[in-house]
């Protein structure tokens, strides 16, 4: 059976806490890695793209895992964003001066509006974040405004936080859609049955009976390939659905990889407060991405285990004893 728990962390956009102590955002493009993501193949192909193990006391072939492109993937988006949880690279070089945080009321009164944004439209949104800019631009001392030469660099913040606001809006919905497709697929599952079993012929010189092997191979062939028919048919119309999720989120991916980029991964912003955003708006879009890439993961070394009973079956293992 599969489970597609696809829980999406929905970080709150726009909130700052203490826990957060990176300096600057990596010096990555989040489109790159997104490019990565492989589409779903057939059951068949997915189970030679998995890392397989056999087990010496019957031969069976199982699937350990994914295979590396995915799992190396997966990998690398946890160690981004643990690196920017600890506020620092694997090598040390994201760190930077020690700006000083953003005050507890300020904290709080960044939740209390991202909270708020969360029932907006993206047009709603983009208001609330230039007003709320401007309210934290008011709570800063004079020497630490930010210079005219940085308005049009905190508009494109507000920007790539709309950006990262419609992710989730589409994440949502394409969520919605799996959940219901998996639904129609367990039920479907559900209904695949072993048929009748086989003859036992007695055999001779034992006090024992047992059935023909080529009966009792045709007869796990048939329930094994009845599923990965099925599989296979759930893979294509996911797939689908996973396609265009990408397609939607690019673009807005490709605004927010830009603004980091335009903003020196929050190098070029003076205010402390807001160079924390720059942060945590790559932050944030990455809480989005990961789980997605995890799901891929998993259904691909789902499916390669369905298919892995066709294959134990088809090379000489038979569930059961026989003659």
């Amino acid at each position: 059976m599969k489970i597609i728990s696809i829980i999406f962390l929905v970080a709150v956009l726009f909130t700052i806490t203490p826990t957060i102590q990176a300096q600057k955002a990596l010096p990555i493009e989040i489109n790159g890695l997104l490019a990565k993501v492989p589409s779903l193949q057939g059951s068949e192909e997915n189970f030679h793209t998995c890392t397989t193990v056999t087990d010496p006391t019957n031969n069976t072939v199982g699937v350990k895992d994914a295979g590396a492109a995915i799992t190396n993937l997966e990998t690398t988006l946890q160690n981004d964003m643990q690196q920017l949880a600890m506020g620092s690279s694997a090598s040390g070089s994201y760190g930077g001066s020690n700006p000083e945080m953003p005050s507890a009321s300020q904290i709080a009164q960044m939740q209390q509006q991202a909270r708020q944004m969360q029932g907006m439209s993206p047009e709603q949104a983009q208001q609330m974040a230039m007003k709320m800019s401007q309210q934290m631009a008011q709570n800063v001392p004079q020497q630490s405004a930010p210079p005219t030469s940085q308005v049009d660099l905190m508009e494109e913040l507000g920007t790539a936080q709309t950006a990262s606001s419609k992710i989730s809006v589409t994440l949502g919905e394409f969520t919605t859609k799996a959940t219901q497709l998996e639904s129609e697929y367990n039920q479907k599952i559900g209904e695949i049955q072993l048929n009748d079993d086989c003859q036992s012929y007695k055999v001779q010189g034992a006090d024992m009976a047992l059935p023909k092997c080529d009966c009792v191979k045709s007869r796990y062939l048939d329930f094994y390939q009845s599923r990965v028919k099925l599989e296979d048919e759930f893979l294509q119309r996911l797939n689908a659905i996973i396609q265009t999720c990408l397609s939607d989120i690019k673009g807005q991916i490709a605004i927010i990889d830009k603004a980091e980029k335009d903003l020196k991964y929050g190098e070029a912003v003076g205010i402390p407060a807001f160079r924390a955003q720059v942060v945590t708006v790559q932050q944030t879009t990455l809480s989005y991405i990961l789980p997605l890439v995890g799901m891929v993961e998993k259904v691909i070394k789902e499916s390669g285990t369905v298919y892995s009973d066709v294959y134990n079956t088809n090379n000489g293992f038979l569930p059961e004893p026989c003659q």
